[in-house]
């Protein structure tokens, strides 16, 4: 676990394959199990979506979709504040890079970056735990 002044860095380690992990970052039907309770988007660079949350942060958080390297890469923009409306300027960067294993397993290493206030950072620290945790009991 790596972290800076902007930057948030997790590592988590599947015995899932590559393609099983791919589809739970980047399907929205799977994304709603385990982060948040509603996810919208087209799978493709440049989409707007959104995440949403019904009780821990309530609200919704507009998004777009920047890159989709199937299966390696999954990038996003997402607003910090809900319901605002996407902003690329006050918008955060959270980027997905899958790698294979040598038992077959997929090494994920998730970075959040582009915060403008370290509070902003703090709560997706905490926030990052709890969902990848989420992930974590969601692909095994």
């Amino acid at each position: 676990m790596t972290n800076s002044l902007n930057s948030i860095v997790r590592e988590i380690t599947f015995s899932a394959p590559i393609e099983r992990v791919w589809e739970a970052i980047t399907s929205p039907a799977e994304i709603q199990k385990w982060f948040g309770t509603a996810a919208s988007f087209e799978l493709r660079q440049g989409e707007h979506g959104y995440f949403e949350w019904e009780q821990e942060c309530e609200g919704r958080f507009a998004m777009r979709i920047e890159t989709v390297t199937p299966p390696y890469y999954f990038a996003w923009r997402w607003m910090f504040q809900p319901d605002a409306v996407f902003d690329e300027a006050t918008s955060t960067l959270v980027e997905w890079s899958l790698t294979t294993t040598s038992d077959g397993g997929t090494q994920l290493t998730l970075t959040e970056s582009g915060f403008l206030e370290a509070k902003h950072r703090q709560s997706n620290v905490n926030g990052w735990e709890e969902e990848l945790a989420d992930l974590e009991s969601y692909v095994y």
